[in-house]
């Protein structure tokens, strides 16, 4: 199953920035994840988010 962050793209300097919420609970476990927008997106613009930066052990990127 897929959702809107699949279509996505990395940029420096994004439009859109992730916040992890908690919504009908209080586990901090199973955050829900919210995306808003940093400006006024007009219709057909690509949204984009920073990555972040990769672990230096792993490899793997985190927001």
């Amino acid at each position: 199953m897929r959702n809107v962050a699949c279509y996505m793209s990395h940029s420096s300097s994004p439009n859109v920035f992730v916040q992890y919420v908690l919504y009908d609970h209080n586990n901090l476990m199973f955050p829900h994840v919210m995306l808003y927008a940093t400006e006024n997106i007009p219709p057909m613009r690509e949204l984009s988010i920073d990555y972040g930066v990769a672990d230096e052990w792993t490899g793997k990127l985190s927001i």
